[in-house]
């Protein structure tokens, strides 16, 4: 029965230092952490197909048949491959975010991949559904359209630059997870918790 409270204090503690590094023993994050990755591949991989789908498009002379399939598979990969891997991703986001010492703003790689996995979430709704042309049409009078085109580009590029720009973007998140920066204010304060970090198995 102690292995509960072990796991609980481990999982508490992790992040502490801000770069997620598990101990040997912790199942829970390590489990966890399997879990994200294989979400995030399903995000990173849909992304990337419909990306290639969508190239297709632009640059083929198709058929309707043709147009019609593609649009079809957009569609598909974008409910059942991208949708739910950017829910898994959130989901165990959450995890790491609710129950570890890693937070949600705390350190900046952290801050990033959450904003990002949540505009990705509020826009990609927006602009998959019929609001995202209406509120175009809404804000256009206001000067704002350009400023909502561009955010549906990153999107749902229509264009082979915005393509480039979309996986900029999601290679970002991939870079982000490896490298993993610090703000330069939690890199000053490092050593207020030093002492405590040491006596701590999990960092």
């Amino acid at each position: 029965m102690k292995l509960i409270p072990r796991l609980n204090d481990q999982v508490r503690h992790y992040g502490t230092t801000g770069r997620g590094i598990s101990a040997r023993e912790n199942i829970v994050i390590k489990t966890t952490k399997a879990i994200h990755l294989l979400f995030a591949t399903v995000w990173a991989g849909g992304a990337f197909s419909m990306q290639a789908l969508s190239y297709l498009r632009l640059t083929g002379d198709l058929d309707e048949t043709t147009a019609h399939a593609v649009a079809f598979s957009l569609r598909f990969l974008d409910t059942w491959v991208v949708i739910p891997g950017l829910v898994g991703c959130i989901l165990t986001g959450l995890f790491y975010s609710l129950f570890t010492s890693i937070g949600f703003v705390h350190f900046f790689w952290i801050g990033y991949k959450w904003l990002v996995a949540l505009s990705a979430a509020f826009w990609g709704t927006l602009f998959w559904g019929p609001w995202g042309g209406e509120l175009i049409a809404f804000c256009e009078p206001y000067g704002l359209a350009p400023i909502l085109r561009f955010i549906r580009s990153c999107l749902l590029p229509e264009s082979f630059w915005q393509a480039v720009m979309q996986t900029i973007i999601i290679f970002s998140m991939l870079m982000i997870s490896v490298y993993r920066p610090l703000t330069l204010w939690h890199a000053l304060h490092l050593g207020i918790g030093r002492s405590r970090r040491q006596r701590i198995t999990l960092r």
